[in-house]
């Protein structure tokens, strides 16, 4: 499959990919899929490079239909996390769990992603779900004990993903992507829920 990442003029990469169609002749077309994927529908005759040119002349309307979709997204997501707080525990669960679970999880991760950590520190942080440092050691925020596993799971990846490129360019989420296939619908519930990722 062809897929890669868009550039926009508004400095956000945003994956695609292209279908092609023999039923297709002359025109091509795109959308902004729900995950938040550009999705080219061209015939087989079109190069990739031109899909890319005609992506970036339509960069208002693709930024438009990602908002549009982050906003969706976003209310989904906080009508699922009021679902299901039917019964709230403690913060100091929370925190023992954290201590107790998260870094041997990082570690196991960390084998499959083929990187090293350094420090593994639980932090309280309320905007900040994970930071990466460049010399390795890696921060947690105990409040990802709150939220669901697989966006726990996305958190540990992403800043594991640090480990090979500090940046956000198109080299780090292509890794992202390798072992999380859907990280953008996860980040976009992530920051429905509140908090960022470093």
């Amino acid at each position: 499959m062809e897929q890669g990442f868009l550039e926009l003029k508004d400095g956000r990469s945003v994956p695609y990919r292209v279908e092609r169609s023999a039923r297709r002749r002359r025109s091509y077309a795109l959308r902004v899929a729900p995950d938040g994927v550009v999705v080219f529908q061209a015939p087989r005759w079109v190069g990739v490079g031109e899909l890319l040119r005609f992506g970036a002349s339509r960069h208002r309307f693709i930024g438009n239909r990602l908002d549009e979709h982050d906003r969706k997204a976003a209310r989904h997501a906080a009508h699922e996390a009021l679902a299901h707080r039917v019964c709230p525990l403690p913060d100091a669960w929370f925190k023992q769990a954290a201590q107790r679970l998260m870094p041997p999880r990082l570690r196991v991760l960390a084998d499959e992603v083929g990187v090293t950590v350094g420090r593994i520190q639980i932090t309280s942080g309320k905007t900040v779900w994970g930071s990466c440092a460049s010399t390795g050691d890696i921060n947690l925020s105990w409040r990802l004990m709150q939220v669901p596993a697989d966006l726990r799971d996305y958190v540990l990846y992403h800043e594991l993903c640090h480990r090979r490129y500090m940046s956000h360019g198109p080299r780090f989420w292509a890794l992202v992507g390798r072992f999380v296939p859907d990280y953008v619908a996860k980040r976009r519930a992530l920051n429905a829920l509140g908090g960022e990722i470093g």
